[in-house]
């Protein structure tokens, strides 16, 4: 997930799965941008990935982690991925289970797709959709 050009941060404070980053001026991360930490799990170092939720001012944004925040600390160093958090889309993924970030949870090979969307896009226009009257099976 990580850009070629890393604009990197520093954890300021952790209140459970909420953790505030500061960047240096002038490069505070887009409104859901993923960032990514590394945390030591089980003495294994992990990615974890947090979303920014809110800019705070002073160069400062508030994340949101999508696991725990267990070993985190203040100083610690962020990097902005530069882009939200995508999923795989497309016919491979039909039957298939993934987790918020797009990994494949199922236990089935990982998938190869073309094409990844944000997680957070807009709602077709209603005009834009055609009523149907028949049954949707889900599964």
């Amino acid at each position: 997930m990580a850009t070629a050009t890393e604009n990197k941060g520093k954890i300021v404070q952790v209140i459970g799965s909420v953790i505030d980053v500061e960047f240096p001026d002038g490069t505070i991360p887009e409104i859901y941008n993923a960032l990514e930490m590394s945390v030591e799990v089980e003495g294994k170092q992990e990615k974890l990935i947090g979303e920014v939720q809110q800019h705070l001012g002073g160069n400062q944004v508030r994340v949101v982690a999508l696991s725990s925040t267990d070993g985190l600390v203040r100083g610690q160093e962020v990097t902005d991925t530069g882009a939200p958090i995508s999923v795989p889309v497309g016919e491979p993924t039909l039957g298939r289970i993934f987790n918020v970030l797009g990994d494949v949870v199922d236990e089935g090979p990982e998938v190869q797709v073309k094409e990844r969307r944000p997680i957070h896009a807009k709602a077709p226009d209603m005009e834009d959709l055609e009523p149907k009257q028949q049954i949707f099976e889900t599964g």
